[in-house]
């Protein structure tokens, strides 16, 4: 049996939920999506997204702020969610935000077709930023992670990007010093 998250008895959520994003992953993904306007970080946890975002409103429900009783509109969420009830929270998401990016393992999204259609009901996946398997990341798990960033209204095509921390010994990935951007299957800087 799991341990449900003091607060949230009533709640499928769990004590596994909190993982815990390292600053550094959580910096780029502010820096390369750049949100803007009013922002929100809906599970605040030790601030690693929430700290990068100055004037960012947030929610952390071990400290009483409840995600789903936020409703007011924002034009950014950013944050890493909890996986567990994560197609609810991703609902509540795309009713309160135009724009929405989540570090999650990215089989939940891509691995369940009503998801995608949910998302593409809305919107669309912009782009999906892969930052490696959870092990990598510190996390539990060794699912493949990735930021995905999700727009209301958008019909455009899917980018996909790759996080590489150390280029200079990623095994004869482009020496730029710079961080690999193209397309799938490109080569282009």
């Amino acid at each position: 049996m799991q341990a449900i998250l003091p607060g949230l008895e009533a709640t499928d959520a769990k004590a596994t939920d909190v993982v815990l994003t390292p600053d550094e992953v959580a910096a780029d993904v502010v820096k390369h999506f750049r949100p803007a306007g009013r922002m929100l970080d809906p599970c605040r946890g030790a601030g690693a997204f929430w700290k990068h975002m100055p004037g960012a409103e947030w929610c952390e429900v071990r400290d009483g702020r409840d995600f789903f009783a936020w409703h007011e509109k924002v034009d950014w969420i950013v944050s890493n969610p909890p996986y567990s009830i994560f197609a609810d929270w991703m609902a509540h998401s795309l009713e309160i935000a135009e724009h929405i990016v989540y570090l999650i393992p990215l089989a939940k999204v891509f691995s369940v077709e009503k998801r995608i259609r949910d998302i593409y009901r809305v919107g669309g996946i912009v782009e999906t930023r892969l930052y490696g398997a959870g092990t990598t990341l510190g996390f539990p798990f060794g699912w493949p992670c990735g930021a995905v960033y999700v727009r209301v209204g958008y019909r455009g095509p899917m980018a996909w990007t790759f996080y590489i921390p150390n280029i200079a010994v990623s095994g004869g990935l482009p020496a730029t010093g710079k961080p690999y951007t193209g397309r799938a299957g490109s080569q282009e800087d």
